[in-house]
């Protein structure tokens, strides 16, 4: 299944060009509230619903990749869907995509509208963007862990990771945690086979 969505991936991308692969991550990137993982929502809309170029295997696959990387997520996520879809030059779109609604908004705000923040309306205005974007990032958290977490080991990992993350200590121990137990997981699980 993964290998037919790439293969349909590639083929949609030859004809419709990397044109598409930018505006989608650009109108994602322009709807974007609340941080990177805010985004996941809309990827998953655009890139497996509406144009089925990834599977929500892929997707859940590519957003704990992009976690594990230094910087920031939807530019990280933005690079590695983009690659997987059009390879070298489908990550450069995709992230310049991503990254020019944002750049354009700061130079905007920082242009004409300086203290713009400071007005009743534009609060509340963000009060309520920021509610609606915590109900899409747990409406993708809830789609992923039903891919994600299918054993009581992934169970065991995810709760010592929440742990671990609520307790203020730095996600990276989260992601090392993770990393070790699946390669210690896969070890004994060779051992048994053999």
């Amino acid at each position: 299944m993964q290998v037919e969505n790439s293969l349909k991936a590639q083929k949609t991308l030859s004809t419709q060009g990397l044109w598409t692969l930018f505006w989608s991550f650009f109108k994602i990137g322009f709807f974007t509230f609340g941080g990177g993982l805010a985004m996941l929502p809309f990827i998953q809309n655009e890139f497996i619903n509406k144009k089925r170029w990834i599977s929500q295997e892929e997707m859940t696959e590519m957003v704990s990749l992009s976690q594990s990387f230094p910087g920031v997520i939807a530019v990280n996520i933005s690079i590695i869907t983009g690659h997987k879809l059009a390879g070298q030059k489908g990550a450069i779109a995709a992230a310049i995509g991503t990254v020019l609604p944002a750049f354009i908004s700061i130079v905007l705000i920082l242009g004409f509208l300086s203290g713009f923040e400071e007005y009743p309306i534009v609060q509340m205005i963000f009060t309520g963007i920021k509610a609606a974007s915590a109900a899409l990032i747990l409406d993708t958290v809830i789609r992923m862990t039903r891919k994600a977490i299918k054993d009581w080991f992934c169970w065991i990992i995810a709760i010592l990771s929440l742990l671990i993350v609520i307790s203020d200590f730095s996600a990276a121990w989260s992601v090392l945690l993770g990393a070790t137990a699946g390669i210690y997981f896969k070890i004994i699980q060779n051992k048994r086979k053999a």
